[in-house]
């Protein structure tokens, strides 16, 4: 499942990231990703949230934090 209207941003040596990373592949949903490890999305990151902490889902333009929350909004999406 693809979800359209999400972003997410993630760093690939982040553990919780890596948390929601594993989760999305078990259970087979994809979306748009942006590495924060590339300046540019860091920079588009924190324009976006304030903050350029990671993981963050962007879904339509509203940032969410936290790998369990990123997590249970996904769930709530199958």
């Amino acid at each position: 499942m693809n979800l359209d209207n999400c972003v997410l941003y993630y760093r690939e040596s982040c553990p919780f990231c890596q948390r929601v990373l594993r989760y999305m592949e078990k259970t087979n949903v994809t979306c748009e990703m942006k590495s924060t490890d590339d300046e540019a999305n860091k920079n588009e990151l924190i324009e976006i949230g304030g903050k350029g902490q990671v993981p963050c889902m962007i879904i339509d333009g509203d940032p969410l934090y936290e790998s369990m929350d990123i997590i249970q909004f996904i769930s709530s999406k199958l």
